[in-house]
């Protein structure tokens, strides 16, 4: 489905019945990356996802990519369908949207779930997307992905799940080069979020594997967010929605009963 937000066609979909979950996805992802997790929560709640502007099938339009940016997007969504207060569930740079719309529209957002949730970059990280912007701006992603695949998926998933690792593969290489590269300088650019300000019950679920953003940062999470709390998924890396879709959806459904 397409509709109209803040000037970009947006696609999203949207299925089940009860209370709804809105699912919001990472750098160079699309609304795929939640299939698994959604056709499990679809059986209780009523699931939206959307690709966010400059990914999968929804338009760049002409202004900056921004955290905010991407939030008011997905805040037009929610109104746009009636939503009543949802949980938000962001993974990585989605975790950053998740979290600033629970701090500027906090009666849109009942409880938050951050899926390897983002809390800092330190100077050397804001350094690297700038760096990883221009090196795809210049050279293309083919240059940057294999690198990136290393890190992005645990030991036992691309040993176990090839094809996992090909389709991951295969949608980073979709993006659009100028489009990433925007969302990198915008990840590098994150605004500060007054986490204190987070009433929402919060489920910060980290891979055990992940280095992108690991058990430490989840940690940091935990102690500025006020009501929250930390779950570690075995044998998952970053992309754990597609490593273990159904241990994702079993945390969140367990998490809002």
């Amino acid at each position: 489905m397409f509709i109209q937000l803040n000037g970009v066609n947006h696609h999203y979909t949207s299925f089940g019945e009860g209370p709804p979950i809105v699912l919001v996805h990472g750098l160079g992802g699309t609304l795929d990356v939640w299939h698994g997790v959604s056709e499990l929560l679809a059986l209780h709640h009523h699931v939206v996802a959307v690709d966010l502007r400059g990914h999968g099938r929804t338009g760049a339009g002409r202004a900056q990519f921004s955290i905010k940016t991407w939030s008011q997007d997905v805040a037009a969504l929610m109104s746009a369908l009636e939503l009543p207060a949802a949980t938000v569930v962001g993974h990585s740079m989605g975790s950053l949207i998740a979290q600033h719309l629970a701090v500027t529209e906090p009666d849109m957002v009942d409880q938050l779930v951050l899926v390897g949730g983002i809390s800092y970059f330190e100077p050397p990280d804001k350094q690297a997307y700038e760096q990883r912007a221009k090196v795809v701006e210049e050279q293309g992603l083919d240059e940057i992905v294999d690198d990136w695949l290393t890190g992005a998926l645990s030991p036992r998933t691309r040993a176990r799940l090839p094809q996992v690792t090909g389709l991951l593969r295969h949608m980073v290489l979709s993006n659009d080069a100028r489009n990433y590269a925007k969302s990198c300088r915008a990840l590098s650019r994150t605004p500060s979020i007054e986490r204190e300000k987070i009433g929402q019950p919060t489920l910060l679920l980290v891979g055990d594997h992940d280095r992108s953003t690991p058990l430490r940062m989840a940690e940091h999470l935990q102690r500025q967010i006020p009501v929250s709390r930390v779950q570690v998924v075995p044998s998952a890396a970053h992309w754990m929605t597609l490593e273990h879709p159904d241990v994702v959806a079993a945390a969140i459904l367990q998490f809002l009963t």
